[in-house]
C-alpha cells in the first residue's frame, strides 16, 4: 500500500514539473510565482489578448493585421501633407496669375481711357476751331502771333492775346478769320517788322492757344492790347483817348 502511494505521488510530481517547464518556456507565467496561481490567472482569452497586442507592434508594413492599419494611417497623413503643400503651391500660382491678369486688364483700360480723353480733347479743339472758322492756316497764324506778342509772358498772358484775336474774329468790326485779323494793316507790330515769321513756337504756346480756342477766356471782351513801354507815343495816346481801359497783365494793357 505504501509503495502504491509513493508511485502516485511521483507521477503527480512529474506532471507538475513538465507543466512548469512548458509554462516557463512559453512565457505564460513569471519565474518564481506559484504554479497553481499562475495556472489559474493565465486563461485562454488573456493569452489571446497578449498575442494580439504583440502583433500590433511587431507587424511590418505590407502585412495584414492591426500593425498594417497603423502604417496605412501614417502613409495617409503624409499624403495629405503633400497634397496640402501642392494645393497651396497651386493656389499661390493661380492667385499670382489672377493678379497679373487683373493688372494687365487695368493697364489696358487705363490706356483706352487715356486714348478716349485724347480723342475727346481733339474733337473739342476741332469744334472750337470750327466755331470761329479756324482753318489749319488760321491755327498756325494764331500760334505765331501769340508766340511773337506774348512769348515771354506767362500762360494767362498768352491766353489773353489769343482771346483778343478770337474776340476780333467774332466781332463784326474786324475780318471774320484769324489770318484776316492778324494781317489786317497796321494792327500788330510782329507782322509789320516780320518777327511773326521768325518765332519758334513752344509747347506752352500751343497749349495756351488750344485752351483759348476751347473757351478759356480772361479778356472781359477786350479787342485791343498794347505794351505801353514799347509802343509809339501816338499809338499810346490813341489807346488812351479812344478806347475803354479794362486791366493790365504781365506787361500788356487791355482795352475795349
Amino acid at each position: 500500500m505504501l509503495t502504491l502511494t509513493c508511485h502516485r505521488f511521483a507521477a503527480a510530481a512529474a506532471t507538475v514539473a513538465v507543466t512548469a517547464v512548458v509554462a516557463l518556456t512559453t512565457g505564460s507565467i513569471e519565474t518564481g510565482g506559484p504554479l497553481n496561481a499562475m495556472a489559474e490567472t493565465v486563461s485562454a482569452p488573456a493569452a489571446a489578448e497578449t498575442t494580439a497586442t504583440r502583433t500590433i507592434y511587431s507587424t511590418k508594413e505590407g502585412q495584414t493585421g492591426p500593425g498594417h492599419v497603423i502604417d496605412a494611417k501614417l502613409n495617409v497623413n503624409i499624403a495629405d501633407a503633400e497634397a496640402l503643400r501642392d494645393g497651396r503651391m497651386l493656389a499661390g500660382g493661380l492667385i499670382q496669375k489672377t493678379v497679373q491678369e487683373q493688372l494687365e486688364k487695368e493697364e489696358l483700360l487705363k490706356q483706352q481711357a487715356e486714348e478716349n480723353i485724347r480723342l475727346l480733347e481733339e474733337q473739342e479743339k476741332q469744334a472750337a476751331r470750327a466755331a470761329i472758322n479756324c482753318s489749319a492756316e488760321d491755327y498756325n497764324t494764331l500760334l505765331r502771333i501769340v508766340q511773337a506778342e506774348a512769348g515771354v509772358c506767362d500762360e494767362k498772358g498768352k491766353i489773353l492775346v489769343a482771346n483778343v484775336i478770337i474776340n476780333r474774329v467774332k466781332s463784326p468790326r474786324f475780318p471774320n478769320t484769324v489770318t484776316g485779323v492778324v494781317y489786317q494793316k497796321n494792327q500788330f507790330s510782329p507782322v509789320s517788322n516780320g518777327s511773326i515769321n521768325r518765332v519758334r513756337i513752344t509747347q506752352e504756346t500751343i497749349d495756351c492757344v488750344d485752351r483759348a480756342l476751347a473757351g478759356e477766356d480772361y479778356s472781359q471782351g477786350a479787342l485791343f492790347f498794347m505794351n505801353r513801354s514799347r509802343s509809339r507815343r501816338g499809338a499810346v495816346g490813341w489807346f488812351d483817348r479812344s478806347l475803354t481801359y479794362l486791366f493790365a497783365h504781365d506787361g500788356h494793357e487791355f482795352f475795349r
